[in-house]
C-alpha cells in the first residue's frame, strides 16, 4: 500500500514523488519502503523489465506503485546513474566527432549525422544530467531511454530534427519551468 503523500513529504525534499513528477532526493534518506535492501526477486524483475519500467516512469507512472517502480526511480535519481548517463552522452558525441576511441566493432551503429548536428544540445543535456538540485523523475528516465535502447534517435533517427526534438523533450521534462534555450547552451561558433 503506497505511503500517503504527508508522510512522503518527510523523506523527499520540495515536490514527493507524484503531481509533477519531480524527485529531489534529500541524501541517503529514503522512503520507508526502500529503507531496507531490495529482495534479490525485486532486483531481478527490476533488471529484468528496466526498459519498461522506465518507459512507464518516463510517463508519468507513480513510482511508489510498485517495488520495482520504486528500486528504478531510486535507481534513476542516483547521482552516478546521472554521472554515468552525461558520460555516456560525451563519449558518443566525442566518437563522432572523430575525437574519442575508434568505433568498435559491434551491433550498435550510431546515427552520425543527427548526432553531428546536435552536439551542442547533446552536451547541454549531459551537464544537466550533471547537475546537483532538483531532478525529475520522468526526464531522466527518458535520458535513460534515449542511450540505452536501440530504438532510440541516436541509433534510428532519420535525420536531426528527430533528435533534436527528443533531446528537447528530456531536456523540458528534467526541468518543467524550461523555456526552451538554457543559458549555458554552447553557440555553434563556440
Amino acid at each position: 500500500m503506497p505511503m500517503p503523500i504527508s508522510q512522503l513529504r518527510r523523506f523527499w525534499v520540495l515536490d514527493p514523488i507524484g503531481a509533477a513528477g519531480t524527485v529531489a532526493h534529500a541524501g541517503r534518506v529514503t522512503p520507508l519502503k526502500l529503507r531496507q535492501r531490495p529482495t534479490l526477486r525485486a532486483r531481478l524483475r527490476t533488471a529484468w523489465s528496466a526498459a519498461e519500467l522506465d518507459e512507464a516512469l518516463a510517463n508519468g507512472a507513480d513510482p511508489l506503485a510498485s517495488d520495482e517502480l520504486a528500486l528504478r526511480a531510486v535507481q534513476l535519481v542516483n547521482p552516478a546513474k546521472r554521472a554515468e548517463l552525461a558520460r555516456s552522452l560525451e563519449l558518443v558525441v566525442e566518437q563522432v566527432a572523430g575525437e574519442g576511441p575508434s568505433p568498435r566493432p559491434g551491433p550498435t551503429i550510431l546515427r552520425r549525422e543527427p548526432i553531428a548536428r546536435n552536439r551542442p544540445e547533446l552536451l547541454t543535456l549531459a551537464r544537466r544530467l550533471r547537475t546537483e538540485g532538483l531532478q525529475c523523475l520522468p526526464g531522466l528516465a527518458m535520458a535513460d531511454r534515449l542511450i540505452r535502447y536501440g530504438d532510440s534517435p541516436l541509433y534510428m533517427a532519420l535525420g536531426p530534427l528527430q533528435l533534436r526534438r527528443r533531446i528537447d523533450d528530456i531536456l523540458a521534462a528534467l526541468e518543467p519551468g524550461w523555456d526552451g534555450v538554457p543559458s549555458d547552451m554552447p553557440h555553434e561558433d563556440d
